[in-house]
C-alpha cells in the first residue's frame, strides 16, 4: 500500500487534531487553560492604551476580506501564468474556509471571552478563529501552490518564517484584543492546514498513466 503524500499526511494530522480539539471546546475540556490566557492577553491590552490601540489596527487589516481578496488577485495571477490546477486548488481551499468558519461557529455557539472589554468589533461565535482560519489558508496555499519555486533553502526558510510571523501576529492580536480564546485561534490554524493540505495532495496528485500527454 503506497505511503500517503506529505501534504495528504499533514492534511489528515491537521483534521484529526482539529476534531479533538472540537470534542475537547464542547465538553469543556479546555476552559481553564483558554480563561487564564485570554484574561492574562486581555489584562494586558486593558492596562496598556498603545497596546489596546494597536491590537484594534492590528484587527481592522487582518480582517479576512482582507487575506481572501489578496488571495483572489494571487489566484487570477497563477491562472493567468498557466497554474490553472494549483490556482484551482487553492480557490477550493480558500471557498471552503470561508464557508466553514461560520459554519462552525453556528454549531459551536461557543460565546466570545471578552467584548465586554471594549476592545474589539467582533460579535457572533467564538470558535473557531475566522481571522486566523482565514490568514493561515490564504497564506498557507500561497507558499505551497501559488508562489514559484524558492532558488534556494535559505529563501524557502525566509518564506516560512514571515508566514510564521504573519499567523502569530494576528493569532495573539485576536487574543489581546478578547475576541478569541487560544483554542479558537489554534482551531482555526488546523482547519487552514487541513484544507490547505488536501488541496495541495490533490493538485500534486499525477494523472493517471492514460490520460497523460503523449
Amino acid at each position: 500500500m503506497p505511503r500517503p503524500s506529505p501534504p495528504a499526511a499533514a492534511a489528515f494530522a491537521c483534521a484529526a487534531a482539529a476534531g479533538l480539539l472540537s470534542v475537547a471546546v464542547v465538553r469543556g475540556w479546555t476552559a481553564a487553560v483558554d480563561g487564564e490566557l485570554s484574561r492574562a492577553a486581555v489584562a494586558a491590552a486593558v492596562g496598556s492604551p498603545a497596546l489596546a490601540t494597536l491590537g484594534h489596527v492590528v484587527e481592522q487589516v487582518t480582517q479576512p476580506v482582507w487575506f481572501h481578496t489578496a488571495g483572489a488577485l494571487a489566484l487570477g495571477l497563477a491562472f493567468r501564468r498557466g497554474h490553472r490546477r494549483e490556482a484551482a486548488a487553492a480557490l477550493v481551499a480558500g471557498g471552503a474556509a470561508a464557508a466553514l468558519s461560520p459554519l462552525v461557529k453556528a454549531l459551536a455557539g461557543r460565546p466570545r471571552p471578552a467584548l465586554d472589554a471594549g476592545l474589539t468589533t467582533a460579535t457572533g461565535g467564538s470558535y473557531p478563529s475566522g481571522h486566523a482560519l482565514a490568514s493561515a489558508t490564504v497564506l498557507l496555499y500561497l507558499l505551497a501552490l501559488l508562489l514559484p519555486p524558492a532558488a534556494s533553502r535559505a529563501r524557502r526558510r525566509w518564506r516560512r518564517a514571515a508566514v510564521a510571523v504573519v499567523l502569530l501576529v494576528v493569532g495573539a492580536d485576536r487574543l489581546l484584543v478578547g475576541a478569541h480564546w487560544p483554542s479558537d485561534v489554534l482551531a482555526g490554524w488546523l482547519l487552514a492546514g487541513a484544507l490547505v493540505g488536501t488541496a495541495t495532495a490533490v493538485a500534486r496528485r499525477a494523472p493517471p498513466p492514460d490520460h497523460r500527454p503523449t
